[in-house]
């Protein structure tokens, strides 16, 4: 690759705002970023999203290949459903409970009204209005089913990077349950819904870090390094490396750094599901 145009900005500024009577204006604390122009012949560039605290990434910055990392799996989404059964004869409000270990309220009890002769579609469609209307309810799940069907479907925890949404699906609710009966109606049939088991997300996603450039040619090995930086997003990362280096990325925060040749491979160990980005410079 022919690089051009090599810099870093770095800078710690802050407004801070008089308190004293009659002062106005701002004072900046801290001198304006600083443009360092940087040699190097190679520059590449990683992301990953690590599911929970514990995974490791682990990064060889002179080839910029990925050996070792916690294994991806990507999960799915936890469902339960339960089918709307018997016309309504007399109005009155239905009965929904929802029950799911953390949620707040659980077991949650929504009451729906429902009008004389509706039908079982008719008031499964009130049923799934009133659920998404919840916020307890909502806030955990996606409601979703047509006709008859109520379906629950647990909602993951997101991390973004970029453009990218990364879904970190929990593992199965043991407690989960949704039943439908009458309250202070007559004519629906009490029935307890069906779960269906989902799949806990682990492990670490990687795009790139591969040993290759955007190119798609293989990153020749550095013997130099001219920066690094870690841009991280959703919670603080613990980094190694082989020799002596220990330290801390923050939560949602950039670090530039730049290494000693006998660090060739760092692990990144976060404290919680987020994500990171990774941009190398150096020199063959």
């Amino acid at each position: 690759m022919n690089l051009s145009n090599i810099k870093a900005t770095t800078g710690l500024t802050s407004k801070a705002i008089p308190a004293s009577t009659n002062v106005v204006g701002t004072v900046q604390i801290g001198a304006n970023p600083e443009t360092n122009t940087l040699t190097a012949t190679v520059a590449y560039s990683l992301q990953a999203f690590f599911s929970a605290s514990g995974n490791v990434l682990s990064l060889n910055h002179l080839t910029g290949v990925t050996t070792g990392s916690t294994a991806y799996v990507a999960g799915s989404a936890q469902t339960i459903t339960a089918t709307a059964t018997g016309t309504v004869t007399t109005a009155g409000n239905a009965t929904v409970v929802v029950t799911s270990a953390g949620m707040a309220g659980s077991p949650k009890t929504v009451s729906v009204a429902v009008a004389a002769s509706d039908t079982p579609t008719l008031w499964a469609a009130k049923v799934r209005t009133a659920l998404a209307a919840d916020t307890a309810v909502s806030g955990r799940f996606t409601v979703i089913g047509t006709g008859t069907a109520i379906t629950l479907s647990r909602k993951p925890t997101t991390v973004v990077m970029g453009d990218i949404t990364h879904n970190v699906h929990p593992a199965t609710d043991a407690t989960l349950a949704l039943t439908l009966a009458n309250g202070t109606s007559a004519g629906i049939t009490s029935t307890s819904g069906s779960a269906v088991a989902g799949v806990a997300t682990t492990g670490v996603l990687i795009y790139d870090g591969d040993g290759k450039d955007f190119e798609g040619t293989t990153i020749p090995t550095m013997t130099s390094i001219a920066g690094e930086l870690f841009k991280t997003n959703g919670s603080a990362f613990v980094v190694d490396g082989n020799v002596d280096d220990l330290f801390t990325i923050g939560t949602n925060g950039n670090t530039m750094f730049v290494p000693g040749l006998a660090e060739t491979t760092y692990t990144f160990v976060p404290t919680g599901p987020s994500a990171i980005q990774i941009t190398v410079f150096g020199n063959v």
